[in-house]
């Protein structure tokens, strides 16, 4: 997967150049979150976004979906888990390794912010469609499903990752499901195309944080299962790249000079994760915070 997001995650529906023969050689790994809830997420290659799924005597609920050419390894992995229909599929945020399956999963509802909709009907064309990837039911600011004995919490958190962002909360199970407003184990990315931004990102994760307890498990939209203090840590990171980008800007700094002095070398660690490079992320960073 390495530095594959980088380059195709932010395309709105468009699969990545990946031939049938790379998409039979990924598997689907699945984890127990919590409770009800488990995670998965592909291995092999870049199959799409992690995919929590809540089984139990109501059915089963998908938190996103990946791409299409996975739905047949996702829903053999739902079967190893529940043989139950597959009820509501919600939607983290409209990037297309994360809804790629939404049509494949029908007649379950599929679930998503308004916001989410509006930009699948814009983007529609006649080469490139879209609409038949659209949400059932859409929502503004918070919504609640009742389902497998535990109160699951959707809510809407402004202009992050993307303004199409959905945490989703099952309060029972103590597992929170985040899309990409968090990327564990490797640096993130905000893009303002999309209604993305990174000071707003982290202010929506430092509400995030006083909902959870030291227990709560986190799935993020890339990487393995995380923990609480996972999730803490990845906060104090992009607090502390951005106020470093922060004051070499003021300092009169040009992007090459930071890049030159290597300002963000301590977290180097997370330039190898899979998804943008150091200097990537210091150029997204620059960019975003320059203005």
């Amino acid at each position: 997967m390495k530095h594959l997001i980088n380059s195709m995650l932010f395309l709105v529906i468009a699969l990545p150049v990946l031939s049938q023969d790379d998409f039979s050689k990924m598997s689907v790994r699945t984890t127990p979150a919590g409770g009800a809830v488990y995670m998965l997420d592909g291995q092999g290659g870049f199959g799409g976004g992690n995919v929590a799924v809540s089984v139990g005597v109501d059915g089963v609920l998908l938190v996103d979906n990946m791409y299409v050419p996975m739905m047949a390894k996702v829903k053999d992995a739902i079967k190893s888990l529940s043989d139950k229909p597959i009820r509501y599929v919600i939607n983290s945020h409209f990037h297309s390794d994360h809804i790629g399956g939404n049509n494949e999963l029908r007649p379950a509802t599929i679930v998503a912010h308004e916001n989410l909709r509006k930009r699948l009907v814009a983007a529609n064309t006649a080469s490139r469609p879209t609409n038949h990837l659209l949400p059932d039911f859409t929502f503004t600011d918070k919504s609640n499903i009742y389902f497998n004995g535990e109160e699951v919490r959707l809510i809407h958190l402004p202009s992050g990752h993307t303004d199409t962002d959905v945490v989703t909360h099952f309060t029972g199970s103590n597992v929170v499901h985040l899309g990409d407003m968090f990327f564990f184990g490797m640096f993130p990315a905000v893009y303002t195309q999309g209604g993305g931004n990174l000071k707003q990102l982290i202010a929506n994760l430092d509400q995030v944080v006083t909902w959870l307890n030291p227990d709560t498990k986190v799935i993020p939209g890339h990487g393995d299962l995380a923990t609480f203090e996972d999730l803490k840590a990845y906060v104090s990171m992009l607090k502390a790249t951005t106020a470093i980008v922060e004051d070499g800007i003021k300092k009169g700094k040009t992007l090459e000079q930071m890049t030159s002095e290597k300002v963000l070398a301590a977290y180097d660690t997370l330039g190898s994760g899979g998804a943008q490079t150091t200097d990537q992320y210091l150029a997204m960073l620059y960019k975003l915070l320059k203005g």
